[in-house]
């Protein structure tokens, strides 16, 4: 919080202090100085402080726009700040680069799904591919509401099915805003390998299939037996 208002660090003034509400307040923040570690949250047109100490974790530097969830506090002075804070989905968001980044690895599927339709009802062909990204967001979005509840957890088997069989798009887009699975090394390693051979089979299809045949035949060169 804003040294000139209040600083948490202050633990005497903290025991002293009366309790805020019990019901956790969503805020954006509008003002944040790197150096000094305070800024304020703009909440129903009140600015009300809020200090990098006052958060109970933190996963990532807080900076203007992020959303955070936060408790109402009054120091001795009657002064109001944030209190208990923690970044909403764990600071995620989707930015525009990562649109940007998500359009790119669609241009060679969605080509594929343009030359799809004219074979297939376009509505089955939409509605497969939409329905498998929202689902693929929807999984993430419940093994993270799962984590924070410290409840049985979806397994990451079921994470990478969902995103092979075509939930890639909606699981890139979960990672990001739920900051979810986002750090761990091996599990991104396997979802890009997927994302990959999905890039591969758009490829592929496009050029009707030219990779594959070549694949097949190199591989039936190598363990048929040559005709007498």
């Amino acid at each position: 919080m804003a040294s000139a208002v209040y600083s948490s660090r202050d633990q005497p003034a903290i025991a002293a202090m009366p309790k805020g509400p019990s019901i956790k307040l969503t805020a954006r923040i509008v003002a944040w100085e790197v150096g000094r570690g305070q800024g304020h949250l703009s909440f129903e047109k009140h600015r009300i402080p809020l200090h990098r100490d006052d958060f109970t974790i933190l996963h990532k530097q807080p900076e203007v726009g992020d959303v955070v969830e936060f408790r109402l506090g009054r120091n001795e002075r009657g002064q109001i700040f944030a209190q208990e804070a923690e970044h909403h989905n764990d600071g995620g968001r989707i930015r525009v680069r990562h649109l940007g980044v998500l359009a790119v690895l669609l241009a060679a599927p969605g080509w594929a799904l343009y030359q799809l339709i004219d074979r297939n009802d376009w509505r089955l062909v939409v509605g497969c591919a939409a329905g498998m990204s929202t689902i693929g967001f929807l999984v993430y979005w419940l093994d993270k509401l799962r984590a924070r509840h410290g409840e049985w957890r979806v397994a990451e088997s079921t994470l990478h099915l969902v995103a092979a069989l075509g939930g890639w798009p909606g699981a890139y887009l979960a990672q990001k805003h739920f900051r979810h699975k986002a750090s761990k090394i091996r599990f991104l390693l396997l979802f890009w390998l997927i994302v990959t051979v999905h890039q591969f089979a758009a490829f592929d299809y496009l050029q009707d299939w030219q990779g594959l045949r070549a694949a097949n035949a190199a591989f039936k060169a190598a363990t048929m037996p040559a005709p007498k």
